[in-house]
């Protein structure tokens, strides 16, 4: 699809892989990103956003990526594919980006396309879904940090000293 718009393919590991995503974003080259794992370099968080600023007085936009603010094309283009059989990526992630599943079934393209339907005919319902697809990976995170926090002090008291300690009750 790409093809005639000089497509640029690199992957996470590459040398040099921000500033050659940089020089892509800035002439309005179409980058493929292959091999993407589950896990997502933050550092490419303001391109999957789109957060793109014009500079006041001119109709120049800038991206942040990296340390510095470069030049945005409007005709730079980001795709990633994975070979994963079956990913599986944070909340946070898969509000940002469309995922597409090369492999889906016929009930897998069914709800798919339910899902279309509503983002047309109900938006407010869709963005009500992402907002508590947030708020469960928000209460999974607050979860995690409590039973932290619970085993590291159990681990520091003594077992007499448990009923003691008015902070580990409270935690409890």
């Amino acid at each position: 699809m790409e093809k005639d718009n000089d497509l640029l393919i690199i992957k996470f590991t590459t040398p040099n892989f921000l500033r050659t995503l940089g020089s892509a974003v800035s002439i309005g080259r179409p980058v493929l990103v292959e091999d993407v794992e589950e896990y997502l370099d933050p550092a490419i968080d303001p391109i999957l956003q789109k957060q793109i600023t014009i500079q006041e007085g001119s109709n120049i936009k800038t991206i942040r990526l990296g340390d510095g603010n470069i030049d945005y094309d409007d005709l730079f283009k980001f795709y990633m594919t994975t070979k994963l059989p079956n990913p599986h990526y944070l909340p946070e992630i898969c509000i940002k980006v469309t995922l597409i599943n090369f492999t889906v079934t016929f009930k897998g393209l069914e709800d798919q396309m339910l899902g279309d339907v509503v983002i047309q005919e109900k938006p407010e319902i869709e963005k009500k879904k992402n907002e508590i697809i947030i708020t469960m990976a928000n209460d999974q995170n607050t979860l995690k940090s409590l039973e932290i926090k619970i085993l590291k002090l159990l681990s520091e008291s003594t077992e007499e000293q448990i009923l003691d300690q008015d902070d580990l009750i409270d935690v409890l």
